[in-house]
């Protein structure tokens, strides 16, 4: 399972969001490349304790078949998902500036979040190990990579 506590794991995404520019346009979902750049960066700030984010979303994401189902087992839906709101531009998300100050800035964010040892609780599946923060933060990130064709 990709996790990106895995240095291959963790280069690969890399590489992929280098690729990602104002031009990378969307397969699906209603976020356009600015906000998916912002929306992943205030993910690493909350799993990082800065941005604290209330519990939301549907509990079963709490328990431990939720959280296990959702990083290990289904494969996210494309354009369906439920967003936390300190993760939604539209809400109560990091305010957007510009393509490449927001990238650059989500950048050192994934690097902070990689060398990290301590992490906060996610608002939709409350406290993760290491290794699920690991996981949850891959797949998320791989997945709007792949909502922009990278």
């Amino acid at each position: 399972m990709q996790n990106i506590f895995n240095h291959k794991d963790y280069q690969s995404l890399l590489a992929r969001l280098t690729t990602i520019t104002t031009l990378s346009e969307k397969k699906w979902g209603k976020m356009d490349v600015n906000q998916m750049i912002i929306h992943l960066k205030d993910q690493l700030d909350i799993g990082l304790g800065n941005t604290r984010a209330a519990a939301q979303g549907p509990f079963i994401f709490r328990t431990m078949l939720g959280r296990y189902l959702a990083l290990y087992v289904l494969e996210w839906r494309k354009g369906k998902e439920v967003t936390p709101a300190e993760m939604n531009a539209d809400l109560k998300g990091t305010v957007i500036t510009d393509f490449e100050s927001d990238k650059h800035l989500l950048l050192i964010r994934l690097h902070e979040f990689a060398t990290a040892e301590v992490f906060s609780d996610h608002p939709f599946f409350g406290p993760l190990s290491k290794p699920q923060w690991g996981r949850l933060v891959w797949k998320h990130i791989n997945h709007h990579l792949e909502q922009f064709g990278a």
